[in-house]
């Protein structure tokens, strides 16, 4: 119990107090989940926002755009790269290969291709969901490899999308956590009738 509560504070402390040296370690955790699945990491960083005393200030956004969404961005967007080369390279033999260890069928995979026509829209459709918190990145990884997707542009799309993808999940939780202190705290001094 001890050890978890361990790595709980130091999560914490990564995502509140945020600077280089946790970005460097955001990175590579960022890169090992999105390449090993593990977790909705976004969701866990962005729920240490519960512990933060006050309210989201500027500079603090800024600290965590720039030590927490992009090595969280740039980290996730290369972790991306096995599942696209080997989607990219193998195909439709590849996913019956390997789809039982990716929690993943071709069917999945017919359904994210049906969504694309080839059109210059795409690419925008592509970025769209990338930037969604909900969506699992592996159906976009693998349908970006099989429907041939240059390198470069999905490279770059989605390291654009999992940095936008993290600071609005930080923004949709630190303002859902502050309007949620801010409630209680009103059904607390409405209750106890102290202004």
């Amino acid at each position: 119990m001890e050890p978890a509560l361990s790595v709980m504070q130091v999560v914490q402390d990564m995502v509140l107090n945020p600077n280089l040296d946790n970005s460097i370690i955001l990175f590579f955790s960022s890169f090992l989940n999105e390449l090993l699945g593990l977790f909705p990491y976004a969701v866990v960083l962005s729920g240490q926002l519960v512990f933060l005393d006050g309210s989201i200030s500027t500079a603090l956004f800024s600290k965590l755009f720039v030590f927490v969404a992009i090595p969280v961005g740039v980290g996730s967007a290369l972790g991306t790269i096995p599942v696209y080369l080997i989607s990219y390279i193998g195909g439709k033999p590849a996913i019956h290969k390997w789809g039982r260890h990716l929690r993943f069928s071709w069917s999945d995979v017919e359904k994210v291709n049906s969504r694309f026509s080839g059109a210059w829209y795409d690419e925008l459709v592509f970025l769209l969901l990338r930037c969604l918190p909900v969506l699992p990145s592996l159906p976009l990884n693998i349908a970006a490899g099989v429907l041939r997707m240059r390198f470069l542009p999905y490279l770059i799309l989605t390291t654009v999308g999992f940095t936008i993808r993290m600071i609005l999940t930080l923004l949709i939780v630190g303002l859902g956590t502050e309007s949620l202190s801010s409630w209680l705290s009103f059904l607390y001094n409405g209750s106890t009738g102290s202004p």
